[in-house]
């Protein structure tokens, strides 16, 4: 593990309007994808997992486990959603033993800057960041990096520690002597220096950056806090006068740093170092340090107690000198806070990091760092004695050559004597081949999210494990999303693996939409037509049941029901028939309008059902569109519907309910001004047994339907 090198699992946030998330993944090992999400996090539950990390909110321990979790489970639902949760999956089986880094880049997250990333709880297992198989690290957008570059030992750590007699005493000593011990190893073996620097005083760190000497790490321990009212991070430093606070800025500390070229790790043990004004990152203390170009700073986002301080410095700093990389260091010491005090201040450290590798101090090799063997052998290893003997072994053998040449043609056979070795041809039987033993089972099946909407991208995985003692070869696996056993079922979805080795294991992912509220009987199925010889065919399906959530049913036009792009052009009207929903063009009557289509066309990246002639889609533009609200019986009953428009053209847009008959029922009307024009509305009806819907537009104006939305009558508990 200390010298692995992580693939990159980067996402970016970006809070969109009407409190939508954008999450993008910009790198992976499998690729990149966009998913827009509804913000799950309310401002009052941020306010209230922040309080009870920063301790302003005294809660029992067992209830701040349980709200962190929660929390956690409720932002990775949200940032690890349709695609991007099977690209996450099947980075995590590509990267195996080589572990997968998650950067986070939080630049427009807006108000969700400040959330703790590092809670991310994967419901299947645990916490991201508690894993050096996936740690979390802030990525921002930083344009000056300093590149990595080799060092020669010892590794130098310049540690100041600041006191200031007004603030609160910190155990400074104690964590000056916990450095000292995670390195004392290290230390007398000469890899590593720690120098302290008790004046803590921006003009002596001033003087000591400039002595000469290359120090690779600045640690700072003593006070920090954020200034709301300006928003700036500010250091307690010690006036050299007085032996009081003197606030330091993130910006004057990391002009300082930048100075000494050779640093490129910074440690903050100090409370709310790691905040920043979420628009400007001059504003804090590590983003400033990092905006000025140093690597990786390891800061803290929330106060953190003298122990669990001692303890991260600790482990940190041991790991890191045992040659993990910074990112497995961190995660080494997040699990020493979280077994030796068992609360969440292991959430509290934060690892900004923007170099390619987290093995920050690469050790140069030197002449002097080549093992002596001495003798004969020490010899040997000098290029001129190499050099020597290669000149000595060719002359050698070019005379070799030259005698053999020369006299070769002279000597007669020589008969075999019976003392002469006879040559002997062998001939091998190969052994056969042991018989195949494959043996595929699934391990495990997976929806995310748990409970979908109808209509909502749902990642399906597979996890396949190969129990035998043979390679598989090539097998196929499908899914199912209703019982396998059923009349004419067929599998929504399928794939190959080729080839799963003995004990192997590999996830297998697909994203469904399901069609309807209710509970889904699904079947996954391994080698369905044993297509690698198996053993044992009856451990090769799973049934699984699946209940979607009372959510509304959102239809935008963009996808089909089995996530294919819905393409421009004329529709049928069934399209979505899987969904419970046909369209069709009204066209009462009109004898110039009854070739009339539903057409869709895309406006501003949208897909927009019109309606027109196939070959004159500007004609019969403003014909009304029916909606079939066909469902199940026996199942939860439709409560509303909403439809989004694009209004063309001022006067009165109509919604009307109508019966089975045809008859309308009720309307619900929306007058539109001439300043609205343009801008999108929606007419929204409650139901009561109705079988369609029409939407009517003035005569002068288009009909443009931008998204459908259902709701239905939550079942009561």
């Amino acid at each position: 593990m200390a010298t692995q090198e992580y693939l990159d699992f980067e996402l970016t946030i970006e809070a969109l309007p009407n409190d939508q998330l954008r999450v993008t993944l910009a790198n992976s090992p499998v690729g990149s994808a966009t998913v827009d999400v509804p913000n799950p996090i309310t401002p009052a539950e941020a306010e209230r997992i922040i309080k009870i990390l920063d301790g302003t909110r005294r809660v029992p321990r067992d209830e701040a486990t349980r709200a962190a979790r929660v929390f956690g489970e409720k932002l990775f639902s949200a940032v690890f959603s349709g695609q991007i949760y099977g690209a996450y999956l099947a980075s995590r089986a590509q990267a195996a033993e080589r572990g997968l880094r998650l950067r986070l880049n939080l630049d427009k997250a807006e108000a969700l800057y400040d959330l703790p990333w590092e809670l991310l709880h994967d419901p299947s297992s645990d916490y991201l960041a508690l894993s050096r198989q996936t740690p979390i690290v802030r990525y921002p957008r930083v344009i000056d990096v300093r590149p990595v570059v080799e060092i020669s030992l010892p590794l130098r750590v310049l540690v100041l520690i600041s006191s200031p007699s007004d603030q609160a005493a910190l155990d400074v000593e104690a964590e000056w002597r916990s450095l000292q011990e995670a390195t004392a190893d290290l230390r007398q073996r000469g890899l590593l220096e720690l120098e302290r620097v008790d004046d803590a005083q921006l003009i002596v760190l001033q003087r000591k950056l400039r002595s000469g000497v290359s120090y690779q790490i600045f640690h700072y321990i003593g006070h920090a806090t954020f200034d709301e009212r300006n928003a700036v991070g500010m250091l307690a430093f010690e006036s050299p006068r007085t032996e009081q606070t003197q606030l330091v800025s993130g910006e004057e500390l990391a002009r300082e740093l930048v100075e000494q070229n050779s640093i490129r790790l910074v440690v903050l043990n100090a409370c709310q170092s790691a905040r920043q004004v979420h628009n400007n990152r001059f504003s804090g203390i590590a983003s400033s340090i990092m905006a000025r170009g140093v690597p990786a700073v390891v800061a803290m986002q929330f106060p953190i107690s003298d122990e669990a301080a001692r303890i991260f410095a600790h482990e940190f700093y041991r790991a890191l000198s045992e040659g993990y990389p910074i990112e497995a260091s961190v995660a080494e010491a997040r699990r020493a806070i979280k077994s030796e005090l068992g609360n969440l201040e292991w959430a509290t450290p934060v690892l900004f990091l923007r170099a390619q590798s987290g093995v920050l101090f690469p050790k140069r090799r030197t002449f002097t760092e080549r093992p002596s063997y001495g003798g004969l052998r020490e010899a040997l290893l000098r290029p001129r004695v190499l050099l020597g003997l290669a000149a000595l072994l060719i002359v050698a053998l070019g005379l070799v050559s030259l005698l053999s040449s020369l006299f070769g043609g002279l000597s007669a056979p020589t008969p075999a004597s019976p003392s002469t070795p006879v040559p002997i041809i062998a001939t091998f039987t190969p052994t056969p081949d042991a018989p195949r033993n494959v043996d595929l089972v699934i391990t495990r099946v997976r929806f995310l999210p748990s409970n979908p909407a109808p209509g909502q991208a749902v990642t399906v995985a597979i996890e396949l494990q190969n129990n035998g003692t043979s390679d598989s070869g090539p097998f196929d696996w499908v899914w199912f999303d209703t019982n396998a056993e059923a009349e004419n079922a067929t599998p929504a979805l399928r794939g190959t693996v080729a080839n799963l080795s003995p004990r192997a294991k590999t996830t297998v992912i697909g994203t469904y939409r399901f069609g309807w509220w209710g509970t889904y009987l699904t079947t996954a199925w391994v080698n369905p037509d044993n297509r690698a010889p198996e053993s044992n065919i009856f451990n090769n399906f799973v049934p699984r049941t699946l209940n979607t959530g009372s959510e509304p049913f959102t239809v935008d036009f963009s996808r089909l029901p089995d996530d294919s792009l819905l393409e421009a052009g004329v529709l049928r009207g069934d399209e979505f028939d899987k969904w419970l929903l046909r369209m069709r063009v009204e066209t009462d009557g009109n004898a110039e309008c009854s070739a009339a289509v539903l057409l869709l066309t895309l406006m501003d990246d949208l897909n927009q059902i019109t309606t027109g002639l196939p070959n004159a889609p500007q004609r019969c533009a403003n014909l009304p569109v029916i909606f079939e609200l066909s469902q199940p019986s026996e199942s939860p009953r439709l409560r509303s519907v909403l439809i989004e428009f694009l209004p063309t053209a001022q006067g009165e847009y109509t919604l009307e309910v109508r019966a089975a008959d045809n008859s309308v029922q009720r309307r619900e009307t929306l007058r539109v001004q001439p300043g609205e024009v343009g801008v999108p509305k929606t007419l929204s009806v409650t139901l009561d047994g109705a079988a369609r819907l029409a939407l009517r537009v003035p005569e002068n104006a288009r009909t443009i339907i931008r998204r459908l939305t259902r709701t239905i009558t939550p079942t009561q508990p």
